[in-house]
Protein backbone atom coordinates (compact mmCIF):
# COMPACT_ATOMS: atom_id res chain seq x y z
CA UNK A 1 0.00 0.00 0.00
CA UNK A 2 1.48 3.44 -0.94
CA UNK A 3 2.72 5.60 1.91
CA UNK A 4 0.50 8.59 2.64
CA UNK A 5 1.95 12.11 2.54
CA UNK A 6 -0.06 15.08 3.79
CA UNK A 7 1.06 18.45 2.41
CA UNK A 8 -0.12 21.68 4.03
CA UNK A 9 -0.06 24.55 1.55
CA UNK A 10 -0.77 24.80 -2.18
CA UNK A 11 1.84 27.25 -3.45
CA UNK A 12 4.96 26.52 -5.47
CA UNK A 13 6.66 24.59 -2.66
CA UNK A 14 3.68 22.42 -1.73
CA UNK A 15 2.69 21.65 -5.33
CA UNK A 16 6.26 20.89 -6.44
CA UNK A 17 6.63 18.50 -3.49
CA UNK A 18 3.29 16.90 -4.34
CA UNK A 19 4.24 16.41 -7.99
CA UNK A 20 7.60 14.87 -7.10
CA UNK A 21 6.02 12.50 -4.57
CA UNK A 22 3.10 11.53 -6.81
CA UNK A 23 5.62 10.65 -9.52
CA UNK A 24 7.38 8.39 -6.99
CA UNK A 25 4.16 6.54 -6.21
CA UNK A 26 3.19 8.13 -2.89
CA UNK A 27 -0.42 8.79 -1.97
CA UNK A 28 -0.54 12.61 -1.79
CA UNK A 29 -3.16 14.60 0.10
CA UNK A 30 -2.65 18.35 -0.28
CA UNK A 31 -4.57 20.78 1.92
CA UNK A 32 -4.91 24.47 1.02
CA UNK A 33 -6.78 26.86 3.33
CA UNK A 34 -7.81 29.26 0.57
CA UNK A 35 -10.38 28.46 -2.08
CA UNK A 36 -7.69 28.56 -4.75
CA UNK A 37 -4.18 27.21 -5.20
CA UNK A 38 -1.13 29.39 -5.66
CA UNK A 39 -0.03 30.47 -2.18
CA UNK A 40 1.73 33.83 -2.46
CA UNK A 41 2.11 33.50 -6.25
CA UNK A 42 -1.36 33.50 -7.78
CA UNK A 43 -3.58 35.45 -10.15
CA UNK A 44 -7.27 36.27 -10.39
CA UNK A 45 -9.74 37.70 -12.89
CA UNK A 46 -10.70 41.34 -12.38
CA UNK A 47 -14.49 41.50 -12.21
CA UNK A 48 -14.84 44.78 -14.08
CA UNK A 49 -12.47 44.25 -17.02
CA UNK A 50 -12.24 40.46 -17.20
CA UNK A 51 -8.46 40.81 -17.33
CA UNK A 52 -6.04 38.67 -15.37
CA UNK A 53 -4.27 40.31 -12.42
CA UNK A 54 -1.25 38.81 -10.66
CA UNK A 55 -0.93 39.30 -6.90
CA UNK A 56 2.64 40.44 -7.64
CA UNK A 57 4.73 40.44 -10.78
CA UNK A 58 7.34 37.67 -10.90
CA UNK A 59 10.31 37.39 -13.23
CA UNK A 60 12.07 34.08 -13.77
CA UNK A 61 15.68 33.40 -14.72
CA UNK A 62 17.45 30.76 -16.73
CA UNK A 63 19.27 29.66 -13.57
CA UNK A 64 15.93 28.55 -12.06
CA UNK A 65 16.74 24.91 -12.74
CA UNK A 66 14.26 23.39 -10.27
CA UNK A 67 11.44 25.63 -11.49
CA UNK A 68 12.13 24.82 -15.14
CA UNK A 69 12.19 21.09 -14.37
CA UNK A 70 8.92 21.40 -12.43
CA UNK A 71 7.14 23.26 -15.23
CA UNK A 72 8.49 20.81 -17.78
CA UNK A 73 7.22 17.86 -15.75
CA UNK A 74 3.69 19.23 -15.55
CA UNK A 75 3.79 20.24 -19.23
CA UNK A 76 3.53 23.98 -18.63
CA UNK A 77 7.00 25.23 -19.60
CA UNK A 78 5.60 26.62 -22.86
CA UNK A 79 3.69 29.20 -20.81
CA UNK A 80 6.99 30.76 -19.81
CA UNK A 81 9.01 32.68 -22.39
CA UNK A 82 12.70 33.42 -21.97
CA UNK A 83 14.61 36.19 -23.67
CA UNK A 84 17.02 35.15 -26.39
CA UNK A 85 19.72 37.05 -24.51
CA UNK A 86 19.67 38.95 -21.20
CA UNK A 87 18.23 42.44 -21.55
CA UNK A 88 16.80 44.88 -18.98
CA UNK A 89 15.80 48.49 -19.67
CA UNK A 90 16.00 51.20 -17.01
CA UNK A 91 14.31 54.61 -17.15
CA UNK A 92 15.35 57.65 -15.12
CA UNK A 93 13.71 60.96 -14.29
CA UNK A 94 15.44 62.61 -17.25
CA UNK A 95 13.25 60.38 -19.45
CA UNK A 96 16.33 58.55 -20.70
CA UNK A 97 16.54 54.79 -21.16
CA UNK A 98 19.64 52.81 -20.27
CA UNK A 99 19.91 49.13 -21.15
CA UNK A 100 21.76 46.28 -19.51
CA UNK A 101 22.06 44.14 -22.63
CA UNK A 102 24.40 41.17 -22.74
CA UNK A 103 26.03 40.20 -26.04
CA UNK A 104 26.61 36.52 -26.99
CA UNK A 105 29.91 36.12 -25.12
CA UNK A 106 30.99 33.40 -22.68
CA UNK A 107 29.93 33.85 -19.05
CA UNK A 108 30.75 36.05 -17.13
CA UNK A 109 32.15 38.22 -19.96
CA UNK A 110 28.64 38.67 -21.33
CA UNK A 111 27.55 40.36 -18.07
CA UNK A 112 30.64 42.55 -17.95
CA UNK A 113 30.04 43.67 -21.54
CA UNK A 114 26.40 44.39 -20.69
CA UNK A 115 27.43 46.61 -17.79
CA UNK A 116 30.10 48.39 -19.83
CA UNK A 117 27.46 49.28 -22.42
CA UNK A 118 25.09 50.97 -19.96
CA UNK A 119 24.52 54.72 -20.24
CA UNK A 120 24.58 57.04 -17.25
CA UNK A 121 27.45 55.27 -15.46
CA UNK A 122 31.00 56.61 -15.65
CA UNK A 123 33.86 54.60 -17.08
CA UNK A 124 35.52 54.62 -13.66
CA UNK A 125 32.40 53.16 -12.04
CA UNK A 126 32.24 50.46 -14.68
CA UNK A 127 35.86 49.50 -14.11
CA UNK A 128 35.39 49.43 -10.34
CA UNK A 129 32.50 47.00 -10.91
CA UNK A 130 35.25 44.47 -11.61
CA UNK A 131 35.85 44.52 -7.84
CA UNK A 132 32.45 42.86 -7.45
CA UNK A 133 33.42 40.08 -9.86
CA UNK A 134 36.63 39.43 -7.95
CA UNK A 135 34.75 39.41 -4.64
CA UNK A 136 32.27 36.86 -5.99
CA UNK A 137 35.09 34.50 -6.92
CA UNK A 138 36.60 34.96 -3.45
CA UNK A 139 33.23 34.43 -1.80
CA UNK A 140 32.79 31.04 -3.41
CA UNK A 141 35.87 29.91 -1.48
CA UNK A 142 34.43 31.24 1.80
CA UNK A 143 37.45 33.40 2.55
CA UNK A 144 37.51 35.78 5.55
CA UNK A 145 36.27 38.48 3.11
CA UNK A 146 33.06 36.57 2.43
CA UNK A 147 29.86 38.55 3.26
CA UNK A 148 28.35 35.48 4.91
CA UNK A 149 31.21 35.37 7.39
CA UNK A 150 31.23 39.06 8.19
CA UNK A 151 27.47 39.61 8.29
CA UNK A 152 27.58 42.49 5.83
CA UNK A 153 24.60 44.35 4.45
CA UNK A 154 24.39 44.98 0.71
CA UNK A 155 25.41 48.62 1.12
CA UNK A 156 28.28 47.72 3.48
CA UNK A 157 29.56 45.22 0.94
CA UNK A 158 29.23 47.53 -2.07
CA UNK A 159 30.87 50.40 -0.21
CA UNK A 160 33.79 48.17 0.69
CA UNK A 161 34.14 47.33 -3.00
CA UNK A 162 34.29 51.05 -3.90
CA UNK A 163 30.97 51.12 -5.72
CA UNK A 164 29.84 54.74 -6.07
CA UNK A 165 26.43 56.09 -5.11
CA UNK A 166 25.61 56.47 -8.80
CA UNK A 167 26.25 52.87 -9.87
CA UNK A 168 24.47 51.66 -6.78
CA UNK A 169 21.40 53.74 -7.60
CA UNK A 170 21.39 52.82 -11.28
CA UNK A 171 22.36 49.15 -11.18
CA UNK A 172 23.16 47.40 -7.90
CA UNK A 173 20.22 48.68 -5.86
CA UNK A 174 17.54 47.86 -8.48
CA UNK A 175 18.98 44.36 -8.77
CA UNK A 176 19.15 43.93 -5.00
CA UNK A 177 15.62 45.18 -4.32
CA UNK A 178 14.17 43.08 -7.16
CA UNK A 179 15.78 39.85 -5.99
CA UNK A 180 15.76 40.30 -2.19
CA UNK A 181 12.67 42.52 -1.70
CA UNK A 182 14.61 44.38 0.96
CA UNK A 183 16.25 47.79 1.39
CA UNK A 184 19.98 47.53 0.54
CA UNK A 185 20.76 49.34 3.80
CA UNK A 186 19.56 46.29 5.76
CA UNK A 187 19.54 43.52 3.13
CA UNK A 188 21.91 40.57 3.42
CA UNK A 189 24.97 40.80 1.18
CA UNK A 190 25.37 37.03 1.46
CA UNK A 191 22.04 36.56 -0.33
CA UNK A 192 22.89 39.10 -3.04
CA UNK A 193 26.22 37.39 -3.74
CA UNK A 194 24.36 34.09 -4.11
CA UNK A 195 22.04 35.69 -6.67
CA UNK A 196 24.96 37.12 -8.63
CA UNK A 197 26.86 33.84 -8.59
CA UNK A 198 23.83 31.89 -9.81
CA UNK A 199 22.83 34.41 -12.48
CA UNK A 200 26.21 35.43 -13.86
CA UNK A 201 28.36 32.42 -13.09
CA UNK A 202 26.26 29.68 -14.60
CA UNK A 203 26.59 30.36 -18.32
CA UNK A 204 24.84 32.79 -20.65
CA UNK A 205 21.49 31.06 -20.45
CA UNK A 206 21.43 31.38 -16.65
CA UNK A 207 21.22 35.16 -16.96
CA UNK A 208 18.24 35.18 -19.34
CA UNK A 209 15.01 36.56 -17.93
CA UNK A 210 11.75 34.68 -18.33
CA UNK A 211 8.24 36.01 -17.99
CA UNK A 212 4.93 34.18 -17.78
CA UNK A 213 2.65 34.59 -20.80
CA UNK A 214 -0.35 33.75 -18.63
CA UNK A 215 -1.50 34.69 -15.15
CA UNK A 216 0.59 33.15 -12.38
CA UNK A 217 -2.11 30.67 -11.36
CA UNK A 218 -2.49 29.49 -14.96
CA UNK A 219 1.25 28.99 -15.18
CA UNK A 220 1.40 26.08 -12.78
CA UNK A 221 -1.56 25.34 -10.51
CA UNK A 222 -3.81 23.53 -13.00
CA UNK A 223 -0.92 21.46 -14.37
CA UNK A 224 0.28 20.45 -10.92
CA UNK A 225 -3.24 19.56 -9.79
CA UNK A 226 -3.81 17.39 -12.86
CA UNK A 227 -0.45 15.63 -12.43
CA UNK A 228 -1.15 14.78 -8.78
CA UNK A 229 -4.78 13.73 -9.26
CA UNK A 230 -4.00 11.59 -12.30
CA UNK A 231 -1.71 9.57 -10.02
CA UNK A 232 -4.33 9.03 -7.33
CA UNK A 233 -3.60 12.06 -5.17
CA UNK A 234 -6.17 14.44 -3.69
CA UNK A 235 -6.09 18.23 -3.52
CA UNK A 236 -8.52 20.01 -1.19
CA UNK A 237 -9.01 23.77 -1.24
CA UNK A 238 -10.88 25.57 1.51
CA UNK A 239 -9.25 23.06 3.87
CA UNK A 240 -7.74 25.11 6.68
CA UNK A 241 -5.51 23.17 9.06
CA UNK A 242 -6.05 24.05 12.73
CA UNK A 243 -3.20 22.13 14.38
CA UNK A 244 -0.73 19.30 14.11
CA UNK A 245 -1.28 16.40 16.51
CA UNK A 246 2.18 15.33 17.67
CA UNK A 247 3.02 12.46 20.01
CA UNK A 248 6.41 10.99 20.88
CA UNK A 249 8.28 12.94 18.27
CA UNK A 250 5.96 12.12 15.36
CA UNK A 251 3.01 13.81 13.70
CA UNK A 252 0.01 11.50 13.88
CA UNK A 253 -2.50 13.66 12.05
CA UNK A 254 -3.63 17.18 11.23
CA UNK A 255 -6.90 18.58 12.53
CA UNK A 256 -8.83 20.81 10.12
CA UNK A 257 -10.92 23.74 11.28
CA UNK A 258 -13.91 21.82 9.93
CA UNK A 259 -13.25 19.16 12.57
CA UNK A 260 -11.95 16.57 10.09
CA UNK A 261 -8.78 14.75 11.07
CA UNK A 262 -6.34 13.68 8.34
CA UNK A 263 -3.75 11.03 9.09
CA UNK A 264 -0.63 10.17 7.16
CA UNK A 265 2.80 8.58 7.27
CA UNK A 266 4.67 11.79 6.45
CA UNK A 267 3.75 15.46 6.67
CA UNK A 268 5.12 18.47 4.80
CA UNK A 269 4.45 22.00 6.00
CA UNK A 270 4.66 24.30 2.97
CA UNK A 271 3.24 27.45 4.56
CA UNK A 272 4.99 30.65 5.76
CA UNK A 273 6.70 30.64 9.18
CA UNK A 274 3.95 32.51 11.03
CA UNK A 275 1.28 30.13 9.73
CA UNK A 276 3.48 27.12 10.57
CA UNK A 277 4.00 28.32 14.14
CA UNK A 278 0.25 28.56 14.63
CA UNK A 279 -0.09 24.86 13.80
CA UNK A 280 2.36 23.73 16.46
CA UNK A 281 1.53 22.60 20.00
CA UNK A 282 2.93 24.84 22.72
CA UNK A 283 6.05 22.73 23.37
CA UNK A 284 7.63 22.77 19.89
CA UNK A 285 6.47 26.35 19.25
CA UNK A 286 8.36 27.58 22.31
CA UNK A 287 11.27 25.20 21.96
CA UNK A 288 12.81 23.99 18.74
CA UNK A 289 10.95 26.44 16.52
CA UNK A 290 10.92 29.46 18.84
CA UNK A 291 13.38 31.37 16.65
CA UNK A 292 10.88 31.39 13.77
CA UNK A 293 8.99 34.15 15.57
CA UNK A 294 11.99 36.40 14.87
CA UNK A 295 11.74 35.92 11.10
CA UNK A 296 10.12 39.01 9.62
CA UNK A 297 8.42 39.47 6.27
CA UNK A 298 8.69 42.14 3.59
CA UNK A 299 5.63 43.33 1.63
CA UNK A 300 5.08 44.03 -2.06
CA UNK A 301 2.39 46.37 -3.38
CA UNK A 302 1.14 46.09 -6.97
CA UNK A 303 -0.83 48.99 -8.44
CA UNK A 304 -2.64 47.87 -11.59
CA UNK A 305 -3.81 50.69 -13.85
CA UNK A 306 -5.91 50.59 -17.01
CA UNK A 307 -5.59 53.51 -19.45
CA UNK A 308 -7.30 54.53 -22.67
CA UNK A 309 -4.05 54.09 -24.64
CA UNK A 310 -0.70 52.28 -24.38
CA UNK A 311 2.00 54.02 -22.31
CA UNK A 312 5.16 51.98 -22.91
CA UNK A 313 6.43 49.87 -25.79
CA UNK A 314 8.52 47.53 -23.63
CA UNK A 315 7.47 44.50 -21.61
CA UNK A 316 8.99 45.77 -18.38
CA UNK A 317 11.16 48.65 -17.27
CA UNK A 318 13.22 49.22 -14.13
CA UNK A 319 12.78 52.71 -12.69
CA UNK A 320 15.56 54.87 -11.23
CA UNK A 321 15.02 57.57 -8.62
CA UNK A 322 11.34 56.85 -7.96
CA UNK A 323 9.23 55.21 -5.27
CA UNK A 324 8.12 52.53 -7.75
CA UNK A 325 10.78 50.07 -8.89
CA UNK A 326 9.22 48.44 -11.98
CA UNK A 327 6.43 48.87 -14.47
CA UNK A 328 5.07 46.08 -16.65
CA UNK A 329 2.97 46.38 -19.79
CA UNK A 330 0.46 43.54 -19.57
CA UNK A 331 -0.39 44.00 -23.26
CA UNK A 332 3.14 42.87 -24.08
CA UNK A 333 3.86 40.35 -21.32
CA UNK A 334 0.63 38.34 -21.58
CA UNK A 335 -0.66 36.47 -24.62
CA UNK A 336 -3.74 38.64 -25.17
CA UNK A 337 -6.04 38.86 -28.16
CA UNK A 338 -7.53 42.13 -26.90
CA UNK A 339 -5.30 44.98 -25.77
CA UNK A 340 -6.23 46.23 -22.33
CA UNK A 341 -3.57 48.96 -21.84
CA UNK A 342 -2.99 47.61 -18.34
CA UNK A 343 0.14 48.70 -16.49
CA UNK A 344 1.38 46.97 -13.32
CA UNK A 345 3.43 49.31 -11.12
CA UNK A 346 5.42 47.42 -8.51
CA UNK A 347 6.62 48.69 -5.12
CA UNK A 348 9.02 46.21 -3.53
CA UNK A 349 10.15 46.32 0.11
CA UNK A 350 6.95 48.33 0.56
CA UNK A 351 6.80 48.73 4.36
CA UNK A 352 6.39 52.50 4.00
CA UNK A 353 3.44 52.10 1.63
CA UNK A 354 1.57 48.93 2.57
CA UNK A 355 -0.80 50.77 4.93
CA UNK A 356 -1.64 53.52 2.44
CA UNK A 357 -5.20 53.53 1.11
CA UNK A 358 -6.04 52.33 -2.38
CA UNK A 359 -6.64 55.90 -3.56
CA UNK A 360 -3.33 57.08 -2.12
CA UNK A 361 -1.42 54.29 -3.86
CA UNK A 362 -3.13 54.93 -7.19
CA UNK A 363 -2.27 58.62 -6.92
CA UNK A 364 1.34 57.74 -6.06
CA UNK A 365 1.58 55.55 -9.16
CA UNK A 366 0.07 58.23 -11.40
CA UNK A 367 2.45 60.88 -10.07
CA UNK A 368 5.48 58.68 -10.62
CA UNK A 369 4.35 57.71 -14.12
CA UNK A 370 3.87 61.36 -15.03
CA UNK A 371 7.43 62.12 -13.88
CA UNK A 372 8.86 59.25 -15.94
CA UNK A 373 6.55 59.22 -18.95
CA UNK A 374 5.30 62.73 -19.73
CA UNK A 375 2.92 61.32 -22.37
CA UNK A 376 1.01 59.56 -19.57
CA UNK A 377 -0.30 62.95 -18.36
CA UNK A 378 -2.75 63.10 -21.25
CA UNK A 379 -3.84 59.47 -20.88
CA UNK A 380 -7.15 58.79 -19.16
CA UNK A 381 -7.25 56.35 -16.24
CA UNK A 382 -10.14 53.93 -16.73
CA UNK A 383 -9.77 51.50 -13.83
CA UNK A 384 -7.41 50.49 -11.04
CA UNK A 385 -6.80 47.51 -8.76
CA UNK A 386 -4.35 47.53 -5.84
CA UNK A 387 -2.96 44.26 -4.47
CA UNK A 388 -1.09 44.26 -1.17
CA UNK A 389 0.89 41.14 -0.33
CA UNK A 390 1.90 41.94 3.25
CA UNK A 391 3.98 38.79 3.72
CA UNK A 392 5.25 38.55 0.16
CA UNK A 393 8.71 37.29 1.07
CA UNK A 394 11.05 36.73 3.94
CA UNK A 395 12.82 39.94 5.03
CA UNK A 396 16.37 39.17 3.96
CA UNK A 397 18.27 40.86 6.76
CA UNK A 398 21.66 39.74 8.01
CA UNK A 399 19.91 38.19 11.01
CA UNK A 400 17.56 36.10 8.87
CA UNK A 401 20.53 34.31 7.30
CA UNK A 402 21.05 32.54 10.63
CA UNK A 403 17.39 31.99 11.53
CA UNK A 404 16.13 30.12 8.48
CA UNK A 405 15.55 26.48 9.47
CA UNK A 406 16.52 23.40 7.53
CA UNK A 407 13.90 20.94 6.28
CA UNK A 408 14.16 18.47 9.16
CA UNK A 409 14.17 18.62 12.96
CA UNK A 410 13.34 16.47 15.96
CA UNK A 411 9.85 15.58 14.68
CA UNK A 412 10.86 12.62 12.58
CA UNK A 413 8.10 12.58 9.94
CA UNK A 414 7.63 16.36 9.56
CA UNK A 415 9.43 18.16 6.73
CA UNK A 416 9.52 21.93 6.28
CA UNK A 417 9.31 23.44 2.81
CA UNK A 418 8.94 26.97 1.54
CA UNK A 419 11.01 29.74 0.04
CA UNK A 420 11.78 30.99 3.57
CA UNK A 421 13.56 27.80 4.67
CA UNK A 422 17.32 27.47 4.41
CA UNK A 423 17.68 26.62 0.72
CA UNK A 424 20.80 28.72 0.24
CA UNK A 425 18.82 31.05 -2.04
CA UNK A 426 16.73 34.14 -1.38
CA UNK A 427 12.98 33.70 -1.00
CA UNK A 428 12.23 33.33 -4.71
CA UNK A 429 10.06 30.96 -6.71
CA UNK A 430 13.19 28.91 -7.37
CA UNK A 431 13.81 28.65 -3.63
CA UNK A 432 10.22 27.49 -3.08
CA UNK A 433 10.38 24.80 -5.77
CA UNK A 434 13.81 23.67 -4.62
CA UNK A 435 12.48 23.23 -1.08
CA UNK A 436 9.57 21.15 -2.37
CA UNK A 437 11.90 18.90 -4.32
CA UNK A 438 14.17 18.57 -1.28
CA UNK A 439 11.22 17.58 0.92
CA UNK A 440 10.25 14.86 -1.56
CA UNK A 441 13.82 13.55 -1.67
CA UNK A 442 14.00 13.38 2.12
CA UNK A 443 10.74 11.42 2.36
CA UNK A 444 11.86 9.01 -0.37
CA UNK A 445 14.92 8.18 1.76
CA UNK A 446 12.99 7.61 5.01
Amino acid sequence: MPKRVVIIGGGFSGLSAGVALAERGYNVRLLERRNHLGGRAYSFIDARTGDVVDNGQHLFMGCYRHTIDFLKKIDRLDRLRFQERPHVDFLDLNHKFSSFSCPPLPSPLHALAGLLGMRGITTGDKLRALNVGRALRTGTRQSPASPSRNGLTVDNWLEGLRQSDRIRERFWHPMSIATLNENPVTASAAMLTKVLQEAFGGGRNATRIGISRVGLSDLYTDGARAFIEERGGTISTGAAVKRLRIERGRVLSVELKSGEEVGGDYFISAVPPKAFNELLPEGPARGEFASLARLESSPIVSVNLWFDRPLIDREFVGLIGTRIQWIFSKDLTLSLEKKSHQIAAIISAAREFVDWTRDELVELALVELSRLLPESRSARLIHSVVVKEREATLAHTVESDHLRPGPTGSISNLILAGDWTDTGLPATIESAVMSGHKAAEIISRL
